[in-house]
């Protein structure tokens, strides 16, 4: 690693010295300019900014750019050489699953030879990270640059490392799987580049299924985060900075509070303004999210992508990470976040190192005379568990090597992870202890810590539970919720459609947070497109495009409905959003969403283009087959409709959505005895939920299986509570089987859902009677 670093700072080194010789020490600015960028040129007063090149910043900081040039950042994506390469390329072979890679040295090049009964040989394009483990891409057809889904552990033999190991060991990655290195799962271009080079324009070409990928940089360099560079060296060059607002960037990244400790308080307090600086230029690269405006690390993030709200199987029902999310979305949910806490008061900003190892970091805003004694922690001084990371910050293992930790620095709480069925990091090590236990002993250690409903409100919502409405109503009235919590509630409230719900949506458009009112915005699609116009039309012109991606899908294809300056307006917003969408058109699920769109505008033939494009891009991609089948359904044209559906059955048969489709397509064929198979294995996925049950439930009724039916909805009552169709079927069932005594706790449920519902009303007084 040493040696790799040295290496980047002596080539940099080297052409500056080169130059000064030449030039002396004033020159190197611009013709380093010229070389790295190609030129900057100005039409009157205004000077177009472009890159200039990490080589450019290294000339007058030095200190930074050595610093970086150790970084995860500096080494995310560099060429292959003996200083870069840290995987053994000693003619070593690995096998997994049949597949044999073996990796060597030839004139120099580094090369993978894959032998799974065709025998292919690549060579290494490029380094693909660093540490704790590094991928190697290979060159293929159309521009096409993917990783291999064999890596080096590079950690140490200590750790487990110092070998070759295979991604996703226990999934199907042969060449039919869309999780082969080959297909688009592991696609550098579309999935990767932006994140790991800077100034990338990806080049896809749609007509060509092809890509031309170029970056400034081939690593994330200075101007990834600070924005290009050329105004900064042009002021320079005039000894202009010191007059110049933000030395010639558009935003400075510079912390603007600083926590100081005050003679009354255990945590420190901010002093200054909060900013969003830093949200902006790193929450991008540190988020699941989708590309919906120009990256541009000035701009507000909002402008830029689509940030994933905290909603399973991504998170789990606490707002524990569960799934690859990175980073800020879990910390947008700590009072961190909120107090104006900022990713460099913890990491260095060009090493990325932690600014104090160990608890230091965490005591540099909490006394440590307070928190980091075990009067506080509750543990042996030594122990693992007395670091502040261990229980506020539990690591989550991605990549099979990589553990990164929530950000979210949560208080731990037992019970809640009960509720929220999420890890519980006393759990970690009191592995043979129940969360009850965990609990008693945390109550113990803080009688005066209230239990945050959240987590229940949010596991009752996300399973459509009608009851939690007007609780979760209540608790998002309070100020007690930071807003990515607020909107991961709110938005799930459409799963639960009601007047209460449309009411509680209108009254938060006003918020002052984007995701707030786009949350508002998706959970709508209950409400006739008419109304949505009438709620949401004042937000058609919101300064966040956040909210405008979010409403351009709600009133697509009501334009056909308007005139004059209102239509106007609508087409303005469907403009943005189509471009919005084609940012993401080298996704098949980019392409979902144009297809989407254009159904939503009745736009036929333009939906079956983008399902095929996304096809072509992904051949088993199980929701482009799914959604084109339904539109094959909708003209009537059945016979396409199944000949899809078989295609998908085949391509994802662990798809809940997928089966219980197929089963549909063949009850309208009237092969119900058939269907009944698909239908039963559609309850059996982890993305089945209440209706597949519902349905199954009815498909064995028809069959004459009513107490098999009878049982399915029992399950699908337990896993999803207070469902309508499901209780309702579950009395009906009992009273088809002279059981009807037994229904009366069903009844009662039904009675809280629906208490003005006739035929509940008239079940419950017979039964009283």
């Amino acid at each position: 690693m040493k040696t790799l670093v040295l290496s980047v700072v002596k080539k940099a080194r080297q052409s500056l010295t080169i130059m000064r010789c030449l030039f002396g020490e004033k020159i190197p600015f611009l013709l380093l300019l010229l070389l790295s960028s190609g030129q900057m040129f100005a039409e009157g007063n205004q000077h177009i900014k472009t890159f200039v090149g990490s080589a450019v910043c290294a000339s007058c900081h030095n200190a930074e750019y050595t610093s970086w040039a150790s970084s995860h950042h500096a080494q995310a994506m560099m060429l292959p050489t003996d200083e870069s390469v840290v995987g053994d390329f000693s003619g070593v072979s690995f096998e997994h699953d049949g597949v044999v890679s073996t990796f060597s040295k030839r004139k120099g090049d580094f090369v993978i030879s894959i032998d799974d009964g065709v025998q292919v040989s690549f060579e290494v394009a490029y380094t693909f990270g660093i540490f704790p483990l590094q991928q190697y891409l290979i060159k293929t057809d159309g521009g096409r640059y993917q990783a291999y889904d064999v890596a080096w552990d590079a950690r140490s033999k200590e750790d487990g490392g110092q070998r070759w190991y295979k991604l996703l060991p226990d999934e199907n990655t042969g060449p039919d799987s869309p999780f082969h290195w080959s297909r688009h799962t592991q696609n550098w271009n579309s999935r990767c580049s932006d994140c790991h080079s800077t100034g990338v324009e990806r080049g896809y070409s749609t007509q060509t299924n092809t890509f031309n990928t170029t970056f400034s940089e081939l690593n994330v360099a200075c101007e990834a985060c600070h924005g290009k560079g050329s105004e900064h060296v042009r002021l320079a060059q005039k000894n202009g900075l010191p007059s110049a607002q933000f030395g010639g960037f558009d935003m400075s990244l510079a912390p603007t509070s600083q926590f100081r400790f005050t003679d009354d308080r255990d945590i420190a307090v901010p002093f200054g303004t909060p900013s969003q600086a830093q949200v902006n230029a790193c929450g991008g690269c540190h988020s699941r999210r989708q590309l919906i405006g120009a990256v541009d690390p000035a701009d507000d993030y909002h402008n830029q992508y689509l940030l994933r709200r905290l909603e399973s199987p991504l998170y789990y029902y606490d707002g524990q990470i569960r799934d690859e999310v990175f980073v800020l979305g879990s910390f947008l949910q700590s009072k961190m976040a909120n107090a104006g806490v900022q990713c460099s008061h913890c990491h260095e900003p060009h090493s990325g190192n932690l600014k104090v190892e160990g608890n230091g970091v965490c005591t540099q805003c909490h006394k440590p005379a307070v928190y980091d004694v075990p009067e506080h922690h509750k543990h042996p001084m030594e122990s693992a568990a007395a670091q502040c990371v261990t229980c506020h910050m539990p690591e989550t293992t991605y990549m099979e090597v990589d553990d990164r930790r929530d950000h979210s620095f949560r208080v731990p709480h037992p019970r809640a992870s009960e509720v929220a069925e999420s890890p519980s990091v006393c759990k970690d090590c009191h592995k043979a202890q129940s969360n009850s236990w965990a609990q008693e002993h945390v109550d113990q250690w803080s009688k005066e810590r209230p239990f945050n409903p959240y987590a229940t409100l949010s596991a009752k919502i996300q399973k459509a539970d009608p009851l939690i409405l007007r609780p979760l109503v209540e608790f998002l009235a309070s100020d007690a919720l930071p807003p990515i919590n607020k909107a991961t509630l709110l938005a799930s409230t459409g799963r639960v459609p009601s007047r209460l719900t449309a009411e509680t949506l209108q009254e938060n458009i006003s918020s002052v947070d984007p995701m707030v009112r786009a949350a508002a915005i998706d959970a709508s699609d209950f409400i006739p497109i008419q109304h949505r116009y009438g709620i949401f039309r004042g937000l058609i012109k919101d300064p966040s495009a956040t909210v405008r991606f979010s409403l351009a899908r709600q009133l697509a294809g009501y334009e056909r409905s308007l005139s004059g300056q209102a239509r106007a307006d609508v087409m303005t917003l469907l403009n943005e959003y189509e471009d919005q969408l084609r940012l993401s058109a080298d996704f098949p699920s980019g392409q979902l969403a144009l297809a989407d769109y254009y159904l939503r505008r009745g736009m036929v033939e333009r939906a079956f283009a983008a399902f095929d494009q996304a096809l072509e891009i992904e051949p088993d991609f199980a929701a482009a087959l799914l959604n084109k089948a339904d539109l094959y359904r909708s003209i009537s044209d059945e016979e396409n409709a199944e000949l899809t559906l078989k295609q998908a059955i085949k391509v994802a048969p662990d798809s809940g959505a997928v089966q219980h489709s197929y089963g549909l397509n063949l009850v309208r064929l009237g092969r119900k005895q058939e269907a009944l198979e698909h239908l039963r294995l559609a309850t059996q996925q982890v993305d089945a939920n209440s209706r597949f049950y519902y349905v199954y439930a009815i498909a064995l009724d028809g069959q004459g299986m009513p107490d098999k039916a009878l049982a399915v909805l029992q399950s699908a009552n337990e896993q999803w509570p207070n469902q309508y169709d499901v209780l309702l079927g579950i009395v009906t069932f009992l009273e088809k089987m002279g059981r009807a005594q037994e229904s009366m706790k069903y009844l009662s449920n039904l009675s809280a859902i629906a208490p003005n519902d006739p035929a509940v009303r008239a079940r419950v007084q017979q039964l009283s009677q």
